[in-house]
């Protein structure tokens, strides 16, 4: 199905442009996203990096305000064929958002969060998790733009994988025994939560791919 929505897509300038545009949002979430792992490793001091990360989460809203507002007026123009397409649309629009909004989360965990990452059993896990999350971001471009399932299918199988292993070292902060300070454990918790929604959004976005519009989101759950 989705491939005759693509057709659709990219037979109109209009949703061409628009794709574009969420592939622009994507790109910029996964440069928030380098540059938030960059200040949780103090690879860079968090205020240098401050005022650039937060403009391009608002370049990001902007862009979905832009790729609504033209979802709207094309819509409006009469052109109800496109309307599945336009669903499609509105629905990545929103995860794309959603994944600025997270990777900013992550980037304050840095500002916020002064101590180090003393227990490894946590803190490797995490790094891992990081480190397999960051590749989805261009997948999950790929598959979307270039309606590549067989990449969509490959980003909502990693991103399940993700949401197993947060899950698993939530679950360990809450049952753990031994003495961890509480600054130290809500950073562990808070980063497998953001990972976590980082990777479900990029699996959305994926889904819009392989699942027929009624499922998008939810076959990724």
């Amino acid at each position: 199905m989705f491939k005759d929505i693509f057709r659709a897509l990219r037979g109109s300038n209009k949703l061409s442009e628009m794709i574009a545009e969420i592939g622009q949002m994507l790109e910029a979430g996964a440069w928030m996203f380098d540059r938030a792992s960059e200040a949780l490793m103090k690879k860079t001091d968090w205020e240098s990096m401050a005022d650039s990360l937060y403009a391009r989460d608002k370049r990001i809203n902007k862009l979905e305000q832009t790729v609504r507002e033209g979802i709207i007026t094309h819509l409006s123009l009469g052109h109800q064929a496109d309307l599945s397409a336009c669903l499609v649309l509105m629905s990545v629009v929103k995860d794309a958002e959603r994944i600025g909004d997270y990777c900013k989360n992550i980037f304050e965990i840095a500002k916020f969060y002064r101590g180090e990452y003393t227990h490894p059993e946590y803190a490797v896990p995490l790094s891992d998790i990081r480190d397999t999350t960051r590749p989805l971001f261009d997948r999950a471009r790929q598959a979307f733009t270039d309606a590549e399932r067989p990449i969509a299918s490959d980003v909502m199988s990693v991103a399940r994988k993700i949401t197993v292993q947060c899950d698993q070292i939530i679950r360990q902060l809450l049952s753990v025994q031994e003495q961890l300070a509480p600054d130290e454990a809500v950073a562990y918790v808070l980063l497998a939560r953001f990972y976590k929604r980082v990777a479900a959004h990029l699996s959305n976005i994926a889904t819009s791919v392989v699942a027929p519009v009624p499922l998008i989101d939810f076959e990724s759950k």
